[in-house]
């Protein structure tokens, strides 16, 4: 490498550098805006020939807008209701009568628990970091109303232009033309396959469970669902760990046709709901394994926050598709 390719090497990799602590704190909402347009492209496809591509593109923003980003603060304004009104309830211990459970525990196991004031001490950990700072909260809103902005705005671009950024990275990669199509092709269908067979399938299992919850009268299934939809990306115990749990409690409080009615209900209807789902929407050729969703799930999570329950199954697939396709061309390269 002579002398002036190794500074534009250099240059590159240092202006990459740069670039890259500039797009860090943003990548969530960057990879994000990526998605929605992922999702969008076909219907825009369909549009563009008719509206035009800058109409086209403008018309799903919106419609992201109105089916995704509206519905998503509307119901992060009622959990937080719900867990406010938890956290409440449960500092007054008075409104739930924890001592029913103890005394049925004393009876079969003969421990003392205490269960109220372990509660007690759990709420008010739970209730200082989450609302306890008041600052804090609206620093935190101030970022997402910037984050999901910047996520609108690329969205726009990603879709009206989509295909030209395409055309340039293949352009860019230096591989022949079959592979890079194989590639493209791969990590289309690999990434339908987590939108619709893992996240989709989340957010209806999560919101199946919540009818079971509320039908029984379990207090707050508002923030209950809401916790129920984040655990269901996480395959087999998903939901479980809260309607499991609450059908127990129920039937410790001498709710017992509600609790028995709601452990049935979690078996039957929310266990089939992922069971007749996934199949009907995943492409078997695309399937991910569970213990891949999982460190998708958590590691996206630890890295991306909680944009990473989504980014972070979409990220291991593709690496998965870019195996894959090294594997069927390797003597090709």
């Amino acid at each position: 490498m002579n002398e002036q390719k190794s500074f534009l090497v250099f240059f590159i990799a240092a202006i990459a550098a740069v670039a890259a602590l500039m797009i860090k704190p943003f990548l969530p909402y960057v990879m994000g805006a990526a998605i929605l347009a992922f999702i969008s492209r076909p219907l825009h496809r369909k549009l563009s020939g008719g509206i035009g591509e800058v109409a086209s593109a403008g018309f799903l923003v919106f419609l992201s807008i109105f089916l995704a980003i509206v519905p998503m603060v509307l119901a992060a304004t009622v959990v937080m209701d719900d867990a406010q009104d938890l956290a409440n309830r449960v500092g007054d211990l008075e409104t739930i009568d924890l001592s029913k459970i103890d005394a049925k525990i004393h009876q079969l196991t003969g421990e003392d628990l205490n269960i109220e004031q372990n509660v007690r001490e759990a709420v008010k950990r739970f209730a200082s970091l989450s609302f306890g700072n008041v600052s804090q909260l609206f620093n935190l809103i101030a970022n997402l109303a910037i984050g999901m902005s910047l996520m609108l705005f690329l969205q726009y671009y990603f879709i009206k232009d989509g295909d030209h950024l395409i055309e340039w990275l293949k352009e860019m990669t230096p591989l022949p033309e079959d592979i890079q199509d194989s590639l493209i092709e791969r990590t289309n269908t690999t990434t339908w396959a987590v939108v619709k067979g893992h996240v989709l399938v989340a957010i209806a299992q999560g919101l199946v469970a919540g009818i079971g919850l509320y039908a029984t009268g379990v207090p707050n299934p508002y923030f209950w669902t809401f916790v129920m939809t984040l655990l269901a990306f996480l395959p087999i115990v998903g939901s479980f760990l809260i309607w499991g749990p609450a059908g127990v409690y129920l039937i410790m409080i001498d709710h017992i046709t509600a609790g028995i009615a709601l452990l049935i209900y979690g078996v039957i209807v929310v266990g089939l709901t992922d069971n007749f789902l996934r199949p009907i929407v995943v492409d078997k050729s695309a399937e991910l394994h569970p213990a891949v969703i999982i460190i998708g799930v958590l590691g996206g999570l630890y890295v991306f926050g909680a944009p990473g329950l989504f980014i972070g199954p979409i990220v291991l697939g593709i690496l998965r598709s870019a195996l894959v396709v090294f594997n069927n061309h390797y003597s090709e390269l």
